[in-house]
């Protein structure tokens, strides 16, 4: 079982002030800030609701430290002694290598990367940090994981995990995407997404939300037939998916686009004609649920709302009760919901 504390204990004597803590869950960050000497401690985050509860945890802990939400480790701006990585099981992999070599640039030389890792055996750190640093120490592994670190000894030309790739709905034009790790829709365009706006009905001139836009691809794949002078407003909870929407629609033509970074939603009411969302599947549709109650208002009289799933049980009882009746459409094994308010009755 994972220890974060135990493993702290075998490295405290290296982590000196500034520190920076990347990413973790809020309460990970949280402890390790609680753990660390007194001194400067910024903790990083590209989502804005894993700040706001990172924010809780840190008062609970007592801990003064300062949190950073940017979509490059880089953006905080400010060189440390020590950079503090708790490295998750299941974290994804390309985001795991682009913080590490993110982190060299944010290091003083001579300073120290440490990374806490939930593996008894972990086979990515090792290699990583020896392509990166040069070499690693590590303590022995346990049941609690292991720690390894590496001393910045030079600078390295900075590098992001960028994948670009091209999609297309129906006979429309191939669009090219810009995307990196740790955001929605990386180096290709996700079933669920092609099923969703394979479904949606899109007209010339139509306002369209892409509601947890990821890296864009709904919101300027449906501006093929909404048409490039449509206003398409993109809005997602993780700052790094909403600067490479703003790059992806600038680069793809788009002319009135906004991009909203934000873990609620506030727009004004019956702004849309329509509105894509493509919730992430776990947490027990939480989010999914979360989308369709913030959409409901959102929506003009006869607008469309969009949600594609594959845990309908789920998430079309909710739609039904805020919109009515609903539709549902099977496409690519996802479910997609077409609810059509001033069809239905009003809550």
């Amino acid at each position: 079982m994972f220890q974060l504390a135990t493993l702290y204990a075998g490295i405290a004597g290296k982590v000196r002030p500034p520190v920076a803590i990347v990413m973790g869950s809020p309460r990970q960050a949280a402890e390790l800030a609680a753990l660390c000497p007194a001194g400067d401690v910024v903790c990083f985050q590209m989502d804005l609701h894993q700040s706001e509860r990172l924010r809780e945890e840190l008062v609970l802990t007592s801990r003064d430290a300062r949190v950073e939400t940017k979509p490059d480790l880089w953006d905080i701006g400010l060189d440390f002694q020590t950079v503090l990585f708790p490295s998750p099981m299941h974290g994804e992999r390309e985001l795991k290598l682009d913080l590490l070599e993110q982190s060299l640039q944010i290091l003083q030389t001579h300073g120290q990367f440490i990374a806490l890792s939930e593996y008894e055996d972990d086979q990515l750190l090792p290699k990583a940090l020896k392509k990166v640093f040069g070499k690693y120490s590590s303590t022995p592994a346990s049941r609690d994981g292991a720690a390894f670190w590496s001393v910045k000894e030079k600078d390295k030309r900075r590098r992001r995990h960028e994948m670009t790739f091209h999609a297309r709905v129906h006979q429309g034009p191939s669009h090219a995407f810009v995307s990196q790790p740790g955001v929605f829709s990386y180096g290709r365009l996700d079933d669920g997404a092609r099923a969703l706006l394979e479904v949606a009905k899109i007209e010339a001139g139509n306002s369209i939300l892409d509601l947890g836009c990821g890296v864009g691809t709904n919101g300027i794949l449906a501006a093929d037939r909404a048409g490039l002078n449509a206003p398409i407003t993109f809005v997602d909870s993780n700052v790094r998916a909403i600067a490479l929407a703003e790059q992806n629609a600038r680069d793809n033509g788009l002319v009135h686009f906004t991009s909203i970074a934000s873990s609620t939603l506030s727009l004004p009411p019956a702004s849309f004609d329509v509105i894509l969302a493509n919730p992430p599947y776990y947490a027990a549709s939480t989010i999914a649920k979360m989308f369709i109650e913030l959409s409901r208002p959102l929506l003009k009289k006869g607008g469309r709302f969009y949600l594609v799933t594959k845990q309908v049980e789920h998430v079309a009882p909710f739609v039904v009760e805020l919109y009515g009746e609903v539709d549902a459409y099977e496409n690519r094994g996802y479910t997609v919901i077409e609810a059509i308010p001033g069809e239905t009755h009003d809550r």
